[in-house]
C-alpha cells in the first residue's frame, strides 16, 4: 500500500504488546514511519526470565530478545528513555517529561501495559519508595535492585507475597540464592486463576518439598521494620521474619495518560472490536486493554492483539477482535503446566459440564479436561503435557470422548463377578492406584476380580 504522504505511526511501550505490533505493521506494509517511544532504557526483552536474573543464572544481554540490529533491519525508529507525560489528540502531538518538543503522529497506539499492583498493606508502599526492603518486580532494573539489596545487606530470609504465576518463580529462584523462602498468598490455593483445587494442593506439595513454605488464606496486614524490612504481620496476627519483601498480588493496568488526554476508560483503556480507542487515530493493545469489560494480562492476548491493531491501522479492518482465552503454557517450579479456558465448572452458573480427569498424586501429574455439549471447554495440564497439542487444536471443538480415553490413558476396568464398571473418568483415583484391599461395591469381589475393558 502506498500513499502521497508517508503515514506517521507513533507507539507508546516497546513492551510485548507494543514491540509485536510494530513488526505486523511494517509487514502489512513498507512504507509507513514506525516510531517506539518508551522510558525504558533497554531494547524489548521479555519478562518471563526476570527472575532467573536475580541469582545471575541468565546475563542481562541474553535477555535482549531483540537488539538494535532487529530495529535497523525493519526500520522501527526505537526511543529509549523517553518518558511520555501528555497527549494533545486534537494537535495529533505527545509530549514528554523534559526540554524535548512534541512529537506529531497520524495514528497513535497506546501498549501502556501495565505495573505490580501493592494491595492496602501498611507501610507497604511508604517502604517500597523509600528502598528499605520492599519490592516489585516489573522491569530488568527491578531485578538488578534486588540483586543488589541482597547482596548489600546479606540477607537470608524472603517473603513473597502473592502464590500467582511470576510470584512462584521468584520465590524458586530466591531458593536458588540460598535464602529462606516463604510465600504468602491471600486466597486457599496457589494459582487460582489456573488451578483448580486438588492441582493447586499438589502443586503447593511440590513447592513444599524444595523447601519453600507456602502459607494459604494469609492476608498481609502490616510490613514492619524501621530503618530497613523485618517481616510482615498477618491480619491474624502472626509475625514472619524476613529481610526482603517481594510483592507479587496481580496487575494494575496502565491508564492515566490515556484518562488525561480524554480517552474513555475503566479498568483498562475502552477499545472496541478494531481496537480503536474513543479518540479518533488512537487505539491500545496489550495489558491496559479493556473489551467488552474483560481484561488480560496475558501474552497471548497481547499476541492477538498486536495483528489486528496492525490491520487496523492501515485501514484493513478484516478482522474483529473476540477476546482471547485464558491460555498459559509454562514452566512452573521446573514443572509443565497448561492451564485453558474453563477450568473450574463449579463456578459456572449454566449446568451440562463434563470433566475428564487423571491425578497422579505419587508423580505429580494432574490431567483434568472440561466439556460442555461435547465441546472441549477447558483444560489443566500439570507435570505431563502429551495432550497439549490436541488440546490447543481442538478448544471450543466437538471431541470424541473415546480418544479423550485413550489420550489421558483412562479406563474401565469390569468386575468379572457381577459386572460393575470402574470408570477412571468418573473417579479420583486410576485403578492400580488403588488400596490391595479394595472390594468391589457391587459384590465385595477382591480387585483382582477387575479386568480392563477392551
Amino acid at each position: 500500500m502506498k500513499t502521497n504522504k508517508t503515514m506517521k505511526v507513533v507507539i507508546i511501550g516497546n513492551n510485548v504488546a507494543g514491540t509485536f505490533t510494530a513488526q505486523n505493521l511494517r509487514s502489512l506494509n513498507e512504507d509507513i514511519e514506525i516510531e517506539i517511544y518508551t522510558e525504558e532504557q533497554y531494547p524489548y526483552y521479555t519478562r518471563i526470565k526476570l527472575p532467573e536474573l536475580i541469582p545471575e543464572k541468565v546475563t542481562l544481554d541474553s535477555m535482549i530478545v531483540f537488539k538494535e540490529e532487529w530495529y535497523k533491519t525493519r526500520r522501527i525508529n526505537l526511543h529509549l528513555n523517553k518518558k511520555v507525560v501528555n497527549i494533545d489528540p486534537k494537535n495529533k502531538t505527545i509530549l514528554f517529561g523534559n526540554d524535548s518538543e512534541p512529537v506529531g503522529y497520524d495514528k497513535l497506539i497506546l501498549a501502556l501495559g501495565s505495573t505490580p499492583n501493592i494491595p492496602p498493606i501498611k507501610n507497604a508502599r511508604e517502604m517500597k519508595d523509600q528502598n528499605k526492603g520492599v519490592f516489585t518486580l516489573r522491569t530488568i532494573d527491578d531485578a538488578l535492585k534486588i540483586r543488589d539489596y541482597l547482596e548489600k545487606f546479606s540477607v537470608k530470609k524472603a517473603i513473597v507475597i502473592g502464590g500467582g504465576l511470576l510470584g512462584l518463580e521468584l520465590a524458586n529462584q530466591l531458593k536458588d540464592t540460598n535464602l529462606e523462602t516463604t510465600v504468602v498468598e491471600f486466597f486457599p490455593r496457589l494459582l487460582p486463576r489456573q488451578l483448580d483445587e486438588e492441582c493447586g494442593a499438589m502443586l503447593k506439595k511440590e513447592i513444599e518439598n524444595r523447601n519453600i513454605k507456602v502459607v494459604l488464606n494469609a492476608a498481609t496486614e502490616e510490613i514492619l521494620g524501621n530503618a530497613k524490612v523485618s517481616g510482615i504481620k498477618l491480619k491474624d496476627g502472626r509475625i514472619f521474619e524476613a529481610g526482603i519483601i517481594l510483592i507479587q498480588a496481580g496487575i494494575r493496568l496502565t491508564i492515566d495518560l490515556a484518562k488525561n488526554a480524554g480517552i474513555k476508560t475503566n479498568r483498562g483503556i475502552i477499545v472496541n472490536e478494531y481496537l480503536e480507542t474513543s479518540k479518533k487515530d488512537i487505539y491500545a493493545v496489550g495489558d491496559c486493554v479493556e473489551y467488552k469489560n474483560q481484561v488480560y494480562g496475558i501474552i497471548p492476548a497481547c499476541m492477538e492483539q498486536s495483528k489486528i491493531v496492525a490491520a487496523s491501522v492501515i485501514g484493513s479492518k478484516r478482522v474483529e477482535y473476540q477476546g482471547t482465552t485464558p491460555k498459559n503454557t509454562l514452566k512452573i517450579v521446573g514443572i509443565e503446566l497448561t492451564s485453558i479456558g474453563t477450568i473450574d465448572p463449579s463456578k459456572e452458573e449454566t449446568g451440562g459440564w463434563e470433566i475428564l480427569k487423571k491425578a497422579d498424586k505419587e508423580d505429580c501429574c494432574y490431567q483434568k479436561l472440561i466439556l460442555k455439549d461435547n465441546k472441549l471447554k477447558g483444560a489443566i495440564l500439570f507435570g505431563d503435557n502429551k495432550a497439549l497439542s490436541y488440546v490447543y487444536k481442538k478448544m471450543e471443538e466437538d471431541v470424541d470422548k473415546e480418544e479423550l480415553r485413550k489420550l489421558l490413558e483412562l479406563y474401565i476396568f469390569v468386575c468379572n463377578n457381577c459386572g460393575m464398571e470402574y470408570d477412571e473418568t468418573k473417579m479420583n483415583t486410576v485403578f492400580e492406584d488403588l488400596p490391595a484391599d479394595f472390594k468391589c461395591p457391587g459384590c465385595k469381589g477382591s480387585k483382582d476380580d477387575f479386568k480392563k475393558k477392551e
